[in-house]
């Protein structure tokens, strides 16, 4: 099948059990994915889990458990996350499978053989938790990495990729497109990175648990091994050729920006493989202002993921990550999340259908029939902001802005509760022109807020809604501008009883 889209998320490392950041990124990525699909495209999500490394190593000797077992045991407690999210990825990849690590041996001696990679010995400072090498200079200035935590010195042999010649083909990428979202973070790559880069260390000496080269004294480093995992699947692999119509987009958080941004690229590269079109970096979710992550549990807690998705509506929980704004940092607070859920879904949208509902129940409970234009100016200047959504749609998407389409949608229901404020149909006759044309357009409103929100409620939700406001399952693309803006599409439409379609937080 041909894909319009790839969507990746990061593969997480497998040292611990997932947590909601984990839930964060995969939502995200989620719900480009539903969106794409709601403008017609087919959008392909790969997920999937980080599973080498010495600090995996550690930990499975601390739990007396073989590193293989420790892996396959994460690795089902993510795949259990997918399932509890709603969430259903096209591939899952480990960079335990075998097709993966024969790619990578592969890659490293095409790489070798096109005096790419070289021998030699490394000096500089490691982050075991991160995984990450930093340079002297880097330690001269911050003596712990960028999550906060402390460098160990280290010097070893080495085998090094060649970095320095891709400064200016990498540069020119950049500069030709909005790639990196925001934008921001390519100023920032500019001038830590790409203006000063320095060779890679794509080696660790003497470490058991990870992809060995033919001199097993090396074995691959796992931020090398772990980007190439995202191709290694050869089904997937052909969404990456450069002649292939696939547009690949790649979430993921500030912290890899560099890894995804100038490694990948130049393997990519090596292998005549094409870069991704964009990468959408999200911020962080803190807890007491600082980024919620495995290694930051035991100084920084926050309750278990488990007990989050147990206490919180899962529609919930996808509606405050999909109205932040991804790219900045955001404090995770249950109460906020339920404080958003019930002013904006229950209160606002929940609350809207029923209170179109009693309008109609004087109607038969069903909306009125218009034959013409509507003529009351306000009304009609709404509907028309129905239409402006609709046209900038697949714009907003393909952008990445799915946050706009949300807080527009939010707009259009709090001008609708406004209006029937204003109009007061409680006061007027059915046949009264006011009365029917407000009753169309609150239908009209409401049916196309449920559809655009369609990605954020999963199938289950959105066939309740459906049932709801009687939406026809006819409606296979929401950019069938003729069938939104026909007002005969929203009369007659008779409407089921009212119901509490959203559990509200006490």
């Amino acid at each position: 099948m041909l894909y319009d889209v790839l969507v990746t998320t990061p593969l997480f490392y497998s040292s611990g059990d997932p947590h909601i950041g984990h839930a964060y990124t995969l939502i995200i990525g989620d719900l480009i994915k539903k969106y794409y699909a709601l403008i017609g495209k087919k959008a392909y999500l790969l997920c999937g889990v980080d599973e080498h490394g010495e600090k995996i190593s550690k930990r499975a000797d601390e739990l007396h458990m073989s590193p293989d077992e420790f892996v396959s045991k994460t690795s089902a407690k993510f795949r259990k996350l997918w399932e509890r999210l709603d969430i259903s990825p096209d591939a899952f990849v480990r960079t335990t499978d075998s097709e993966h690590q024969q790619l990578v041996l592969s890659v490293f001696e095409s790489l070798m053989d096109a005096g790419k990679i070289y021998l030699s010995n490394w000096k500089g400072y490691n982050c075991v938790s991160c995984e990450t090498n930093y340079s002297e200079q880097y330690y001269s200035h911050s003596q712990v990495c960028e999550m906060g935590h402390k460098l160990q010195s280290r010097t070893e042999s080495a085998y090094f990729l060649k970095l320095q010649d891709a400064t200016t083909w990498l540069t020119k990428h950049y500069n030709s497109a909005e790639i990196i979202i925001p934008e921001y973070y390519l100023k920032n790559l500019t001038q830590n990175f790409l203006n000063k880069l320095e060779d890679l260390s794509i080696t660790r000496k003497n470490l058991q648990w990870g992809i060995k080269l033919k001199d097993e004294a090396f074995t691959i480093y796992v931020w090398f091994e772990a980007l190439i995992c995202y191709f290694s699947n050869s089904a997937i692999r052909k969404m990456w050729e450069v002649n292939s119509k696939t547009k690949i987009i790649q979430v993921l958080g500030k912290e890899i920006v560099r890894f995804h941004s100038i490694y990948l690229p130049v393997i990519l590269k090596s292998q005549n493989l094409k870069l991704p079109e964009k990468l959408l970096v999200h911020g962080w979710l803190l807890n007491h202002d600082r980024k919620i992550s495995k290694s930051e549990m035991k100084t920084n807690p926050i309750m278990p993921l488990t007990e989050i998705l147990n206490t919180l509506h899962l529609e919930s929980i996808k509606w405050f990550f999909s109205f932040l704004n991804w790219t900045d940092d955001h404090p995770f607070d249950i109460k906020l999340v339920k404080q958003l859920f019930n002013k904006y879904v229950v209160n606002l949208l929940g609350n809207l259908i029923n209170r179109l509902k009693g309008i109609l129940a004087k109607n038969e409970n069903s909306t009125s029939f218009i034959n013409g234009e509507i003529k009351h100016v306000e009304i009609k200047e709404e509907w028309q902001k129905g239409t402006i959504l609709l046209n900038n749609l697949e714009t907003w998407v393909t952008e990445l802005k799915i946050t706009s389409i949300i807080h527009e949608i939010v707009n259009l229901l709090e001008k609708a509760n406004k209006m029937v404020e204003k109009i007061e149909p409680w006061k007027l006759s059915v046949e009264s022109g006011d009365y029917k044309e407000l009753n169309v357009y609150l239908y009209r409103q409401l049916a196309l807020s449920a559809y655009l929100l369609s990605p954020i409620f999963g199938n289950a939700k959105w066939q309740i809604l459906k049932q709801s406001l009687s939406i026809k399952n006819s409606i296979d693309s929401v950019i069938n501008l003729d069938y939104w803006n026909s007002i005969q599409n929203f009369s007659n439409i008779s409407l089921p009883p009212i119901t509490n379609l959203f559990e509200k937080y006490s």
